[in-house]
């Protein structure tokens, strides 16, 4: 049932129901207020809402537990639902406030270090389920506890968008990191020719470890990464990429089966190998803040050096937003001396 507010000279409509947590909101007239808590009372009747006792039962775990298995989300978006399924899975849907979500990202902060680009990102994916359960799955949940803790997390810089990184290796230090592995004869990884590709290929490094014999057209000189990561199609998203000579004289260099099936990757290594032994070397050389995703915005920054226009190095880079393909680029005010 609705009630209003007289508050100076706004009305404020508060709608309650039983098995919901109760949501507010100002207007100017006490019409447009009404309209307001009679639409909200409407969605519940239209979801078909009957029995307050089931919805008290479901817990925010359960939502994400349903999220993940129907829809099957990417590495990234299932590690940050698993974490807020840890944190505050065993809060039942309408207990949820916006005050447990600023004291989980408060822990989140305090005890793991983790910056507000992340905790945006987190909370964002939160927000998601709990619309998908509204739309989707038809639970008639009132208010939206995320929308509500977003101001508090802003002012308590909790949350954030994410800085742009500028940090390219020099070239002193990517000697240092090849003369390092070449120098150790237990390195079973060739981590040497994993850093030059991934500056020459400007691909993510997925992208390196997934790519297979059996896609590569020496010939044309392409080959086909399978699946490239795409914000709005998980699967099928195949795209045929250049492959330039520094490139092709790397794959060369790689074992090759007599016979390769589709299933023969080019670089049969583990994405988290290759990360451990890269920070694991920065660490030994005294190399600080250097990412192996840095070499893929090194690789980019080099495509435009060398003049490739911005459709061009989307091809190479598999960006399908132009704006978001200016985050990895970084050119050096001296660098444009050479067109002068």
């Amino acid at each position: 049932m609705a009630t209003f507010q007289k508050r100076g000279t706004k009305w404020r409509a508060i709608v309650r129901k039983t098995g919901h947590r109760a949501i507010s909101k100002t207007f100017s007239t006490k019409g447009s207020a009404a309209r307001w808590a009679r639409e909200q009372e409407r969605d519940i009747d239209n979801a078909g809402f009957t029995d307050p006792k089931k919805l008290q039962s479901i817990t925010i775990g359960d939502l994400i537990d349903r999220f993940l298995k129907e829809f099957e989300p990417g590495r990234t978006k299932k590690g940050s639902l698993n974490i807020l399924k840890k944190g505050i899975g065993h809060f039942h849907l309408i207990e949820l406030s916006p005050t447990d979500i600023v004291d989980h990202c408060k822990r989140r902060r305090d005890r793991d270090g983790v910056s507000p680009a992340t905790q945006q990102q987190d909370i964002g994916f939160l927000s998601e389920v709990l619309r998908t359960a509204r739309a989707f799955w038809k639970v008639p949940y009132l208010g939206d506890p995320v929308a509500d803790a977003r101001m508090v997390l802003n002012k308590l810089h909790l949350i954030g968008r994410p800085r742009e990184r500028k940090r390219r290796p020099t070239e002193a230090e990517l000697d240092a990191l090849r003369a390092l592995w070449r120098a150790n004869s237990r390195q079973r990884i060739p981590m040497a020719d994993l850093v030059r590709f991934a500056v020459a290929s400007a691909w993510r490094l997925g992208e390196i470890c997934r790519v297979t014999w059996a896609d590569l057209d020496t010939e044309h000189k392409t080959i086909v990464i399978r699946d490239r990561k795409d914000p709005r199609e998980k699967h099928g998203n195949d795209q045929t990429v250049p492959v330039f000579p520094d490139m092709l004289r790397i794959i060369e260099r790689q074992p090759k089966p007599k016979h390769p099936t589709s299933a023969d990757r080019i670089f049969p290594y583990s994405e988290a190998s290759i990360s451990t032994a890269f920070t694991r070397a920065c660490q030994k050389l005294g190399i600080e803040n250097l990412h192996f995703h840095d070499l893929r915005h090194e690789g980019t920054s080099r495509l435009f050096e060398a003049g490739y226009a911005i459709q061009e190095v989307a091809l190479v880079t598999g960006h399908k937003d132009w704006k978001m393909l200016a985050r990895y680029t970084q050119l050096q005010a001296k660098d444009l001396h050479r067109r002068a």
